[in-house]
């Protein structure tokens, strides 16, 4: 019995064996795809165990396949266009999948096994199309492997709707593990899951929750979310929330999350419980608010009280001023006097004392004198009488008779003074100066 070697192209991948077939004479071999497959053709009894979208049938010996013309608007080509051939159709077949195909279509007719597996074949615009390939070998009168006839089925839509709830699965598993209320909805809002921390959160059962809808739990700007990415088909969104939960109001974090589950559009609310936080923060912002109002208490009376102590110095520096005055005009030369008639006797030693105890009372000028703007050194206790004598505008003469000292003594004490308050040969008259510092 003369045998055949598969195609390279259908043998890559596979083990390498050689299959016994019946080798017809060269004349009766027939290259061309078959038609369909005829009505009561014995055939037809094994095809009819599959549900198909496309049939097909594989001449195995010359290679050449029939595909009814589901295969063409299958891939969006133009009926007969697909590639009526073995190397044709893997052409076709995603490189990640064409290994898998050819492996269990070699075992099929090596072994006799029923074929069946699933690719990805590539459509005219550059996607892919999911078909699940299914086929049964048969045999010639030598019983050597002739045909393989099958089909396939578009399962496009199948598999994108079960990775979908895949998908949806596996969000929901996830975030069931996080410590957070979270609940599955539909785009109308009825409760479709929710999570043990949901039903805590709302203080309710599962049945109570699924009975209901999103908007007996949550503000109308959740449900204003979910309608707005219906229709504009939008990403995650996250918002702050209150709910009103047994008379009360919890708040939420709350982040919106779409999910497509077939045809249906769900959506997953996942939120993170800060009820305790919005508390504190309303206490915090309670206790600021009170802490400024007792700052503008202090600051008031803050400044009532400066102004108080103002009005105090004030009062306290006119009545310096009319001590002084007093002194000056009422006392000084009553003094003066007792000591000019007084000159020769004892009682002239107690009117030096009267007269220094006047100016221990009088004693702030020497003050301001001693803080003067220019001091460059403090002034003795003469040159303080002196410097006193002048801002009242005494003379030399007087200032000399006054201190019972020569006038060149009193020249002498006014030089010092104006030295050691910076004032220079030319400048301001000495009277007016120390008039100014007494002022200020």
């Amino acid at each position: 019995m003369p045998s055949i070697h598969f195609p390279y192209t259908f043998r890559k991948g596979a083990r390498s064996e050689t299959v016994e077939v019946a080798q017809p004479a060269a004349d009766s071999l027939d290259t061309t795809p078959q038609p369909p497959l005829a009505h009561g053709d014995p055939r037809l009894h094994a095809f009819l165990r599959v549900t198909f979208d496309v049939l097909y049938d594989w001449n195995i010996k010359p290679g050449a396949i029939y595909f009814s013309e589901q295969l063409d608007q299958l891939v969006g080509l133009l009926p007969g266009a697909f590639p009526r051939s073995l190397a044709g159709w893997l052409e076709r077949i995603h490189p990640d999948d064409r290994e898998t195909a050819t492996s269990a279509l070699w075992e099929s007719v090596a072994d006799g096994r029923a074929y069946g597996t699933e690719y990805r074949l590539r459509s005219e615009d550059g996607s892919w199309v999911t078909v699940v390939d299914q086929g049964v070998v048969l045999y010639d009168a030598a019983g050597q492997p002739s045909n393989m006839i099958g089909a396939m089925r578009d399962v496009s839509e199948e598999r994108d709707a079960q990775r979908a709830v895949r998908e949806a699965e596996e969000l929901r598993s996830v975030l069931s593990r996080i410590p957070s209320p979270a609940v599955q909805v539909d785009a109308q809002g009825n409760y479709l899951d929710a999570d043990a921390y949901a039903l805590a959160f709302f203080e309710k059962t599962r049945d109570e929750m699924l009975a209901g809808n999103a908007a007996d739990d949550f503000p109308p700007e959740v449900m204003s979310v979910i309608v707005d990415e219906l229709e504009s088909a939008g990403g995650t969104t996250e918002l702050e929330v209150d709910c009103p939960v047994r008379g009360g109001i919890k708040t939420l974090i709350l982040t919106v999350i779409p999910c497509s589950l077939g045809d249906e559009r769900i959506y997953f609310l996942l939120g993170t419980d800060i009820t305790e936080r919005k508390a504190m923060q309303d206490e915090l912002r309670r206790s600021e608010r009170a802490l400024r109002r007792q700052a503008t208490i202090l600051d008031e009376r803050n400044t009532a009280l400066r102004v108080l102590l103002e009005q105090r110095e004030e009062d306290r520096t006119e009545l310096e001023q009319r001590v002084l005055s007093n002194v000056e005009q009422l006392i000084e030369p009553t003094l003066d006097r007792l000591s000019h008639m007084l000159a020769q006797r004892p009682e002239r030693l107690e009117v030096e004392a009267l007269r220094a105890n006047l100016r221990e009372i009088v004693g702030p000028f020497a003050n301001q004198l001693a803080r003067a703007e220019g001091m460059s050194q403090p002034l003795t206790r003469r040159e303080i009488a002196v410097a006193n004598f002048v801002r009242l505008g005494k003379t030399s003469d007087e200032i000399a008779e006054s201190l019972h000292i020569s006038r060149s003594a009193v020249s002498f004490h006014r030089a010092n003074v104006r030295r050691k308050m910076g004032l220079t040969k030319g400048g301001p008259r000495l009277s007016t100066h120390l008039a100014n510092v007494w002022r200020s």
